[in-house]
């Protein structure tokens, strides 16, 4: 398989697994001991299990949550994404209770990939202003 279709399926997985609200699958995308950091929650992730966590997490605190692609640019091992998130505020979320309000925010994510297409580091930029506005918190 070509680098740049290793790149390509694990990240449509990626996208796949966040709309079907099936953690195991997106841990699944990523290697053993892969870094995982996301802006928005200020949580670092070094393991499978973390990342499960992580997406447990917010599949509880936004349970309509969907993912939709912007773009996908592919340079070698490496991807940089261009998505935007929405979901309703329906569960607590990093200490905050849920608020009922629907947020959409827009985000990237860099990722790069080992040689069996798993994701070996990957960092998420989230628009957190916009995302804490709608939330109701200022």
């Amino acid at each position: 398989m070509e680098m740049r279709d290793q790149v390509r399926l694990p990240s449509d997985n990626l996208y796949a697994a966040w709309n079907a609200h099936d953690a195991d699958a997106v841990a699944a995308v990523y290697a053993e001991g892969a870094d995982f950091f996301d802006v928005v929650s200020s949580i670092m992730t070094k393991s499978r299990d973390e990342i499960r966590a992580h997406a447990v997490d917010c599949f509880a605190a936004f349970s309509d949550v969907g993912l939709a692609r912007q773009t996908l640019l592919i340079d070698g091992n490496a991807g940089a994404d261009r998505w935007v998130m929405r979901g309703t505020h329906t569960g607590k979320y990093q200490g905050v209770p849920a608020t009922g309000n629907v947020m959409e925010v827009a985000g990237a994510t860099f990722s790069e990939y080992d040689e069996d297409g798993l994701v070996i580091c990957a960092t998420n930029y989230v628009d957190v202003p916009a995302f804490l506005r709608q939330l109701g918190i200022d």
